[in-house]
């Protein structure tokens, strides 16, 4: 069994996506709130121990750190979740710090999906992304110097910008 959180919030809002998202943070507070009521709510309707817990959206990794352990804090005291469940969090490079990164870690965060995207300024530039190339770099190091090691990293093909050496290219840094 798995449970997905859909955290509705992002700091721009990227040319590509379709996802329900706000820009404004101004109703974070509420919309965690009630997120953990739910939670509450829906309990009885999963019998079996959660195996992955998945954190979605938008951009989860926008939220403080606080958030985020509220939110795990009511997943455990509602449902039995397994003693090696994976709990993923979609973040964004420019999201990423060392504090939080060990906080997450702390919490039982222990896998990341990476909004990178490309490794290309100007692809960036051209999906309204909020970080740079060397922002996803760095995010990367700071996740593995923090203990992470399973991590995935989203990139888009398909762009106008995108020709297929770019493509090959973005393939490879994440290779290396």
């Amino acid at each position: 069994a798995g449970i997905y959180i859909h955290i509705p919030f992002c700091r721009k809002a990227c040319h590509y996506c379709n996802f329900h998202f706000s820009t404004s943070l101004g109703k974070a507070e509420a919309v965690v709130t009630s997120i953990i009521k739910e939670i509450g709510l829906r309990s009885s309707e999963m019998i079996e121990e959660v195996q992955t817990i998945y954190f979605g959206g938008g951009t989860p990794s926008i939220l403080d750190t606080v958030a985020i352990e509220r939110l795990l804090d009511a997943i455990r005291s509602h449902y039995a979740v397994s003693s090696d469940v994976e709990i993923t969090l979609e973040a964004n490079p420019d999201d990423i710090t060392t504090e939080k990164a060990k906080a997450w870690k702390q919490m039982g965060i222990n896998r990341f999906s990476i909004g990178v995207q490309s490794f290309a300024d100007e692809n960036l530039q051209w999906m309204n992304r909020a970080h740079t190339a060397a922002d996803s770099m760095v995010c990367i190091d700071k996740i593995q110097e923090a203990g992470f090691s399973n991590f995935s990293v989203d990139l888009i093909y398909g762009s106008p910008l995108l020709h297929d050496a770019g493509w090959k290219r973005n393939v490879d840094i994440v290779i290396e």
